[in-house]
């Protein structure tokens, strides 16, 4: 069951006993970004479909995760009709009449925020709240305990790095931009692909690890300089397999087999170099039939790649990367991923400029 239906049955439970809760929602917060963006919603009316904005430009929901106070407004109408904000906007449109907004929080770190929201005015009794407290509660943890998951698992896969001494190209800041970059073009195809706003985010939180497998490649090969042979090619190659291999094996050890869209994971270190047109390996898969998730990776980490320096190449510019992923190799890539970075370029620049490889030595 994903974290969507999880909330789907809380609201059911919550509506046997109040039915005009039309609406349940939860956006989480990226500390590291301020960046607060939807992740579930309850209901398929959903007015703040991959929304997102700096916290910092939210001062009543700023306020609420400095003093970690419930917020209740009994007349939605009254209260936000004179804002010009676009969440208070959009919430008002949809008709909804009275809200109850919690911060989630989680060892004194905010998590982001639950919102409840209702057709009737004045609807969030005292006795109500205290129950949706309670539903709130099982909600933070719930979200929380998948999160740190994927955190022991991420946190496996660096020590990892760290003991087979890996030192190639894929710098920290390399893995944060195209997972940022990865999540950008998620939520523009997410129509398209119908990619819900969940597995966007497990799509963010995974893309990191889309080269675990590189560990298991010899330094010979891994950090050589030159042209490989056919015969390293070869062992090159074999870092896709070997990466599930390895995923597997964690979720094994470290008894992970609840994390949530595993095979997401497994899909985006297996597809993450299919090609489009067929050429790419290890199954040859084309088009439509790489997952999505691995089509949306291979965008984002060639992007990347491109545009950042390497010893032996110096970093293109936006245009210049996307005219060769348009033109040159078009045929590698899913062009709807392709369009999806170009259209949300001042997004791309300010990853860019948020997470900077550090200078060479």
């Amino acid at each position: 069951m994903t974290l969507n239906e999880r909330l789907e049955r809380i609201h059911d439970q919550i509506q046997q006993s109040c039915n005009s809760v039309g609406r349940i929602a939860v956006a989480l917060y990226d500390d590291k970004t301020d960046i607060l963006h939807t992740f579930l919603s309850s209901s398929e009316e959903n007015p703040f479909h991959n929304y997102q904005i700096p916290l910092s430009q939210v001062p009543s929901l700023n306020m609420l995760a400095m003093s970690g106070e419930n917020r209740l407004i009994s007349d939605i109408p009254a209260s936000l009709s004179d804002s010009n904000s676009h969440h208070s906007k959009q919430i008002v449109g949809s008709g909804y009449c009275s809200s109850l907004t919690i911060p989630l929080k989680l060892q004194g770190k905010l998590l982001g925020f639950l919102f409840y929201d209702s057709f009737e005015k004045d609807d969030f009794s005292v006795t109500m709240q205290g129950t949706l407290n309670l539903y709130a509660q099982l909600i933070c943890e719930t979200i929380s305990h998948d999160l740190a998951s994927i955190k022991t698992l991420r946190g496996a896969v660096v020590t990892a790095r760290e003991f087979s001494r890996q030192r190639d190209e894929e710098t920290a800041a390399h893995l944060s931009r195209m997972a940022h970059y990865s999540r950008l073009i998620a939520m523009e195809v997410s129509d398209h692909y119908q990619i819900s706003e969940e597995t966007i985010e497990y799509l963010h939180q995974f893309a990191p690890l889309h080269d675990i497998g590189k560990v298991a490649i010899p330094d010979r090969i891994l950090l050589k300089k030159g042209r490989l042979t056919d015969d390293e090619r070869e062992v090159m190659r074999s870092h896709v397999l070997r990466g599930v291999e390895i995923i597997d094996l964690m979720i094994d050890e470290f008894d992970l087999g609840t994390v949530r869209h595993i095979e997401l994971l497994r899909n985006i270190i297996a597809g993450h170099h299919e090609r489009f047109d067929g050429s790419g390996y290890p199954s040859g898969q084309q088009g439509l039939d790489i997952p999505v998730e691995s089509r949306i990776i291979a965008v984002a980490d060639v992007f990347d790649a491109l545009t950042t320096q390497r010893p032996y190449k110096p970093a293109w510019s936006f245009d210049e990367a996307l005219t060769q992923m348009q033109t040159t190799e078009s045929a590698f890539y899913d062009p709807a991923c392709v369009a999806a970075l170009a259209k949300r370029r001042d997004d791309v620049e300010a990853i860019r400029r948020r997470f900077v490889d550090p200078p060479a030595d």
